[in-house]
């Protein structure tokens, strides 16, 4: 398994979670710690369950496409590397409305999703471009995309009083450049 890919990855993925984290930190007034700690469990299990769940039906792909495997890697790398661009510039910074509650069992399922649909494109591009090493590596590597995720969402959900000046379009650029970037060396 290579660990540097899976880390790129994992941070990548977990842009979209950190930044609704930091947002969700920066109007939450209320019982912070416990809603900080389920709103990064549920982006980092949504983080980790989604690459397995498309890493499974790549797998199943994979006779059909294998010839064309890098190519289907770097075109959906590509898109959602471009999406995450796009959207940074051009939604408003405040198009996120969040609410000052905290969030129930049905808002954090809602999140979860949201913020990992990502996830499942990158699961089936793993097994498409043998992506973080053989199949029983695989529990290793959405370990660590899980991790991450709830890492970052926790630090940035804390960190947000302090650095609400934090530029967010350039974080998501970046995490679509990694995302194309990754695209291209697989095809390499």
């Amino acid at each position: 398994m290579n660990y540097i890919e899976i880390t790129l990855i994992a941070l990548a993925l977990a842009v979209d979670a950190t930044v609704y984290a930091f947002s969700y930190g920066l109007v939450l007034r209320q019982r912070r710690a416990a809603a900080a700690l389920w709103l990064a469990l549920t982006v980092g299990l949504f983080q980790a369950g989604m690459p397995l769940l498309g890493y499974w039906g790549g797998e199943a792909l994979r006779s059909v496409v294998s010839t064309w495997a890098p190519y289907v890697v770097l075109v959906v790398f590509g898109i959602l590397g471009g999406s995450i661009i796009y959207k940074a510039w051009h939604e408003s910074e405040d198009a996120e409305q969040v609410s000052a509650t905290p969030l129930g069992a049905a808002g954090l399922l809602v999140v979860g999703v949201a913020t990992s649909i990502d996830a499942l494109a990158v699961g089936a591009c793993m097994a498409l471009g043998n992506i973080g090493g053989p199949q029983l590596q695989l529990g290793l590597a959405v370990s660590i995309i899980g991790v991450i995720t709830f890492l970052c969402a926790l630090a940035s959900f804390h960190s947000a009083r302090l650095l609400h000046h934090l530029p967010t379009r350039w974080l998501e650029t970046l995490a679509g450049l990694l995302l194309i970037g990754l695209g291209v060396q697989n095809l390499w």
